[in-house]
């Protein structure tokens, strides 16, 4: 068994920057064991039982867990969710990938599409030192209320802020700003939200009853 200091230190080194060896075998081991608990999570069927055992698995799995997250699984993770720290109320739509063996950090609110894959890991360029797996990981910054539409891939080391949205398919691979679309490979500015975003939706006015219910 894989002893509680060899644990911080391999979780310390992983989230330093420093460049390190990916495939220590006593590491892999444990990692292994936090995969399955999200496999787990995956098997879980869609009972009222089976719903309080998802939330259960977690809150032991996660680094942070924030009240009223809604993950709809399967869900894959390198290190089973060890390095991601979610805020309230934030969904997770089915087939979303974490490569967190960095960490990531996803704020109030946020809504993950399907298919997404949210990735800390790199590799060498050297063909020498990607031969033995040698990596180093960037952490990922996802702001409050932000919408990352489906099939979407956020690359390590980027931060996206307040209230933008991500368009379906697009590859981050730089900072966003906050209040802003952003689509493309990679993904651009494509406009600010503005206040005018509070009045439309696809070119027709918000009906009156929801502006008076959601935004009074």
């Amino acid at each position: 068994m894989i002893s509680k200091e060899k644990i911080e230190y391999n979780n310390k080194l992983a989230n330093s920057g420093k460049i390190y060896d990916s495939v220590d075998e006593e590491f892999l081991n444990y990692q292994h064991q936090l995969v399955n608990r999200i496999i787990k999570f995956n098997q879980t069927p869609e009972t009222p039982e089976g719903l309080k055992e998802r939330d259960k698995i977690l809150k032991e799995s996660l680094r942070t867990y924030g009240e009223g997250l809604y993950v709809i699984p399967p869900i894959y993770a390198n290190s089973g969710l060890k390095n991601v720290h979610v805020g309230k109320n934030v969904v997770i739509n089915f087939n979303s990938s974490f490569v967190d063996d960095g960490e990531i950090f996803i704020g109030d609110n946020t809504m993950i599409g399907p298919s997404c894959m949210l990735a800390t890991a790199i590799h060498p360029i050297s063909p020498r030192l990607r031969k033995p797996k040698l990596q180093y990981n960037k952490p990922i910054h996802i702001g409050k209320n932000v919408w990352i539409g489906g099939n979407a891939s956020i690359l390590p080391g980027v931060t996206i802020g307040d209230n933008s949205i991500i368009g379906a398919g697009s590859v981050v691979t730089k900072d966003i700003p906050a209040n802003v679309i952003a689509v493309g490979n990679p993904a651009r500015i494509l406009r600010k939200i503005t206040a005018e975003d509070d009045k439309f939706y696809d070119g027709k006015p918000i009906p009156k009853e929801i502006i008076d219910k959601y935004m009074n």
